[in-house]
C-alpha cells in the first residue's frame, strides 16, 4: 500500500561484527551445515533446501559478555520466562515447564496443509499462543480458565470485537493478577474514548512492574521488552521502535526481542525491517514461531512480494495447531494474498474454508465481501460488508461500504458510510497511513454537491490525519479549491 522507507539500523554502544546467516523460508529442517564460513539455519523435521526458497538476512553476533557468571546465568533465567504469551516476575513460576498451547496440547504439532494456499483489510494485534508461566501452585481448572479467557479475547480482539475482548481479558487478568499478558490484551481492546482512565490504570500496573525489572541489571533487557509491548498496546508505535531497538541491543539472541521489534516496526509501517527481524527471530527460534511467520507474509504482502507472502503464510498453516482461532486468522490472510494475485476462485475457497471455522466472523466476512467487490459482484459485496458491521462496527468496512456505492452511483449512501468511517477512527484498523482517507472522500462528496463549507471541514480533518507527501497534496489540492469557491459564493451574496 506505500513505499516501504529505507531500513534503518541502530548501533548502541559497541559496534557489533554481522554475520550473514541464510534462513530457509520453509523453516522445516533443523540442519546447521557451516560451509565457507556461512551458517544455514532452518527449523522443523526435513531438509527443504531442494525448493530453492533460501533468504538471506543480517543476524548480529553475540556481543561480548559483561558482569559476572552469576549475572548472566540469572538474566537467562529470568528471560526463559520472558515470552509473547505472557510475562511473570522472577519467582511467580517456574520457567522449566512448558506451557500449554491454546488446544490445551503441550505443544504445537504441525497441521497438514490446507488445499493450496493480512490482510490489509484487518490488522492483527499480538497473539497469545498459550505460552504463559503459571503465578504459583499448579491448578489445572484455573490454568485451562485462564487460557480459555485468553484465547478468547485474542480471537475477539481480532474480530473487532472490543468490548467483548476487554472482558476476557480482564476475566484473564482476574485469574492470574501476576500476568502482564492479559493487562496488555485489555489495553488493546479498549479505544481513548470512554475508557481512559481504565487504560491508564492497567498501564500504571505495567509501569510498575517495568520499574521493578529495572532495579536489577540482570532483568534491564527484560524492562526494555516490556515497555515496548506496553507502547505497543498504546498504539504508540515510535516509542514502541525505541524501546525494541533497545530490547535487542541488550538481548541480541532471544528470538522473543527480535519479534516483538518486527512488530514494532509493523506499527510503524517499516516493512522491510519488519521482515528483517522476524526471519532474525525464526532463525534464533522461539515459541510462537506460527504466529511469526504470519506476520512476515502479512508485511510480504504489504510490500508485494505475493511469492514470499504465499510461502511465508503456508509454513505458518503448516505450524499451527488445532486452536480454530489461529487457522480461522491464518486462512483468512492466505485468502488476502490469494485475492492480490489475483486468484479469486482460490481465493473464494480459502475464504470459505476459513469462515466454516466461524462463520459470524467479522473479519472473514469483511475479506469475503471483499472478494466478491474484485469480482464486481457489486450487490453480494454489500450484503457481506453490512453483515460484517452488524457483528461489529468496524470503520475500515464502513469505508469499504462507500466506495462500493460509489461503484454503484449512489452519492448520498456513500457520503454516509465515509462519516461513519472517518467519526470511528480509533478503531481504525488499517496502518495509520491511511487514516485519512475516509474524511477525504465524503470532503469530495460534499464539495461535489457544492457544500463547501462542509467539505473544508472533512479535508481539514483528513489534513491532519496525512502521514505522506502524496496525501498532504492531494488533499491541499482539493482544500484550496473548496476555500477559493466558498469565499467567491460569499462575495457575491453580498453583492447587491
Amino acid at each position: 500500500m506505500t513505499n516501504d522507507p529505507p531500513t534503518i539500523r541502530f548501533s548502541f554502544g559497541e559496534k557489533r561484527t554481522p554475520l550473514r546467516t541464510r534462513v530457509c523460508a520453509y523453516g522445516s529442517c533443523r540442519q546447521d551445515a557451516r560451509r565457507d564460513g556461512v551458517v544455514a539455519m532452518t527449523r522443523g523435521g526435513v531438509c527443504c533446501h531442494a525448493r530453492g526458497k533460501v533468504r538471506s538476512v543480517m543476524r548480529a553476533s553475540r556481543r561480548p559478555s559483561t558482569g559476572t557468571r552469576w549475572q548472566r546465568a540469572s538474566t537467562l533465567l529470568t528471560l526463559g520466562c520472558l515470552t509473547l504469551g505472557g510475562l511473570v516476575l522472577p519467582g511467580a513460576g517456574g520457567c522449566g515447564e512448558r506451557a500449554a498451547a491454546p488446544n490445551g496440547a503441550t505443544t504445537e504439532q504441525p497441521a497438514t496443509p490446507p488445499p493450496e494456499p493480512h490482510t490489509p483489510n484487518r490488522r492483527r494485534p499480538s497473539e497469545t499462543e498459550g505460552r504463559v508461566a503459571p503465578d504459583g501452585p499448579a491448578n489445572p481448572r484455573a490454568k485451562s480458565a485462564y487460557q480459555a479467557a485468553m484465547i478468547a479475547g485474542e480471537a475477539a480482539l481480532y474480530s473487532g470485537r472490543y468490548d467483548q475482548a476487554r472482558l476476557r481479558f480482564l476475566e484473564a487478568m482476574d485469574l492470574k493478577p501476576r500476568s502482564v499478558s492479559p493487562a496488555l490484551g485489555a489495553l488493546r481492546s479498549m479505544t481513548v474514548k470512554g475508557r481512559a482512565e481504565e487504560r491508564r490504570s492497567i498501564a500504571e500496573r505495567i509501569r510498575s512492574r517495568i520499574a521493578q525489572y529495572r532495579q536489577r541489571e540482570a532483568t534491564y533487557g527484560a524492562a526494555f521488552l516490556l515497555e515496548a509491548r506496553l507502547a505497543l498496546a498504546l498504539n504508540q508505535h515510535g516509542l514502541a521502535l525505541d524501546h525494541a531497538r533497545l530490547a535487542v541491543e541488550q538481548m541480541p539472541d532471544l528470538g522473543v526481542s527480535w519479534r516483538v521489534l518486527g512488530e514494532a516496526a509493523m506499527g510503524a509501517e517499516l516493512w522491510g525491517e519488519a521482515i528483517e527481524s522476524f526471519q532474525t527471530a525464526v532463525a534464533l527460534g522461539l515459541t510462537a514461531e506460527a504466529g511469526t511467520w504470519e506476520r512476515m507474509a502479512d508485511c510480504f504482502d504489504e510490500l508485494g512480494e505475493l511469492q514470499a507472502a504465499e510461502d511465508a503464510i503456508s509454513q505458518a498453516l503448516r505450524m499451527t495447531g488445532d486452536d480454530p482461532h489461529a487457522k480461522r486468522r491464518r486462512l483468512n490472510l492466505q485468502a488476502a494474498i490469494a485475492k492480490h494475485e489475483g486468484d479469486l476462485e482460490r481465493a473464494q475457497r480459502i475464504a470459505e474454508a476459513a469462515s466454516a471455522l466461524g462463520e459470524d466472523d467479522p473479519a472473514v466476512m469483511h475479506n469475503l465481501a471483499s472478494i466478491a467487490e474484485a469480482s464486481g459482484r457489486f450487490g453480494q459485496a454489500l450484503e457481506l460488508y453490512h453483515a460484517a458491521v452488524a457483528e461489529s462496527a468496524i470503520p475500515t468496512t464502513y469505508f469499504r461500504i462507500g466506495v462500493v456505492q460509489l461503484k454503484l452511483d449512489r452519492p448520498n449512501r456513500a457520503a454516509r458510510a465515509f462519516v461513519r468511517a472517518a467519526g470511528a477512527l480509533d478503531r481504525w484498523n488499517w496502518p495509520a497511513s491511511t487514516r485519512w482517507m475516509p474524511a477525504f472522500e465524503a470532503g469530495k462528496l460534499y464539495a461535489r454537491g457544492k457544500q463547501y463549507r462542509r467539505a473544508i471541514g472533512w479535508f481539514e480533518d483528513a489534513l491532519r490525519e496525512a502521514r505522506t507527501a502524496t496525501a498532504t497534496r492531494e488533499i491541499v489540492s482539493w482544500l484550496g479549491y473548496a476555500r477559493l469557491v466558498s469565499v467567491d459564493e460569499a462575495a457575491a451574496s453580498r453583492r447587491p
